[in-house]
C-alpha cells in the first residue's frame, strides 16, 4: 500500500510502498479514504514527543481517519466489510498512522460515518470535535454567560465556538483577520481580531466585570495570562494546549481556576454523529491535499495559522 512516511526526525517525508497491516484481535482494517491533519502531526515528524512516547521509524503520521472497513479481525462484532466508518487511530506508539491507504485500528476507536458527510468532511471531525467536547464539558457554559474562545476558527476552536453557542453562551471569538466572518457563521456573538487589537485590554474594556470563561487553543503562557486577566474572580480558563502543572499557580494568583483537557474517548463519536446528521453541528471549512502533498499539509499545520481543517485525500 502507499503511505506517507519519514525515515528520520526532521527529514522530508515521501510516499512509498509499505506492507498492508493485518488486523489483530478486536481490530478492523480500514481502507482509508481521507485522513485529518492535526496539530500534533508536525510535532510527531520532528520528534518533539519522542522522549514521552514510543516512536517507530519509518514514521507514518496521522490520527483521524474516514474510510471503509476492508476486513475484521478476530473477536470483532458490529462491523463488517463495506461499512463506512470514521474515528481515530489511538495506538500507544507513533508511527503507523492514518496517512496511508490502509490502517488497522481497534474496533472501539471507530464509529459509523455520519451519513450527511463525505469521507473528506468526516475525516476532519474526530480528534478536533472530541477535544472540543472535552473543553465544553470542562467549562460547562451556562445560558447568558460570556465565553471567550481563543483560536475560534481552527479545527478544535471551530467546534468549541459552535458548542458553546448551542448552550446559550455569549461567545466572544478571538481569531486572525481572515477568520472574523467565519466566527460569526459558527455562532459567535462578538469577534476580536487579534491582529488588530490587544485582546486582553480589549476584553477588560468591554467587560469591566470580567468574562466567565476563557477557552484557549493557544498555549503561550504569557499571552494567555494577559487574556486571563479579563476573567472574573472565580472564573475558568480551559485549554487543550497548556499543562496544569505549568500554569495553574499563575492563574490561581488571578483568582481563576485552570483546567487542562484532552481528547475524549472515541466512544463519544455517536453523539457527534447525531448532531452532525441533524444539522446541529457543522464541519468547519476543509482544505484537502492529495497524499503526495502530505508534507505540504504538515508544513501548513506547523504554522499554527490554519482556519478550519486540513485533510489528506487518499483514495
Amino acid at each position: 500500500m502507499r503511505a506517507y512516511a519519514v525515515d528520520e526526525f526532521g527529514a522530508d517525508g515521501s510516499v512509498r510502498e509499505i506492507p498492508i497491516p493485518e488486523p489483530g484481535d478486536g481490530e478492523v482494517l480500514v481502507a482509508v479514504r481521507a485522513a485529518g491533519v492535526n496539530a500534533m502531526d508536525p510535532l510527531f515528524v520532528i520528534g518533539a514527543y519522542k522522549d514521552y512516547m514510543d516512536h517507530r521509524l519509518p514514521l507514518t503520521p496521522g490520527i483521524d481517519l474516514a474510510g471503509v472497513v476492508e476486513r475484521v479481525g478476530p473477536g470483532v462484532d458490529g462491523f463488517a466489510p463495506g461499512d463506512a466508518v470514521y474515528g481515530v487511530s489511538a495506538r500507544p506508539f507513533v508511527g503507523t498512522g492514518t496517512f496511508a491507504e490502509y490502517v488497522a485500528v481497534a474496533v472501539g476507536d471507530v464509529s459509523p460515518k455520519p451519513a450527511s458527510l463525505s469521507f473528506t468532511e468526516a475525516a476532519s471531525v474526530p480528534h478536533a470535535a472530541l477535544t472540543a467536547l472535552a473543553a465544553i464539558e470542562a467549562a460547562d457554559p451556562q445560558p447568558g454567560q460570556t465565553v471567550v474562545v481563543v483560536g475560534a476558527t481552527g479545527g478544535v476552536g471551530s467546534f468549541v465556538t459552535q458548542m458553546a453557542a448551542a448552550r446559550g453562551a455569549r461567545v466572544v471569538a478571538v481569531s486572525a483577520t481572515p477568520g472574523v466572518a467565519l466566527s460569526s457563521e459558527l455562532g459567535a456573538t462578538e469577534t476580536i481580531d487579534h491582529e488588530a487589537v490587544d485582546v486582553g485590554s480589549t476584553l477588560r474594556t468591554r467587560y469591566p466585570a470580567g468574562v466567565d470563561t476563557l477557552i484557549t487553543m493557544y498555549g503561550d503562557v504569557e499571552t494567555v495570562t494577559g487574556m486571563a486577566q479579563s476573567v472574573r474572580t472565580g472564573g475558568l480558563v480551559v485549554s487543550p494546549a497548556m499543562r496544569a502543572d505549568a500554569v495553574s499557580s499563575t492563574f490561581e494568583k488571578l483568582g481563576v481556576t485552570f483546567t487542562g483537557v484532552s481528547r475524549l474517548s472515541p466512544a463519544r463519536l455517536p453523539e457527534l454523529t447525531t448532531l452532525l446528521d441533524a444539522g446541529k453541528l457543522r464541519v468547519p471549512p476543509v482544505t484537502a491535499f492529495q497524499l503526495e502533498r502530505a508534507g505540504d499539509a504538515i508544513g501548513e499545520m506547523a504554522t499554527g495559522h490554519v482556519r478550519g481543517k486540513l485533510v489528506i485525500a487518499i483514495s
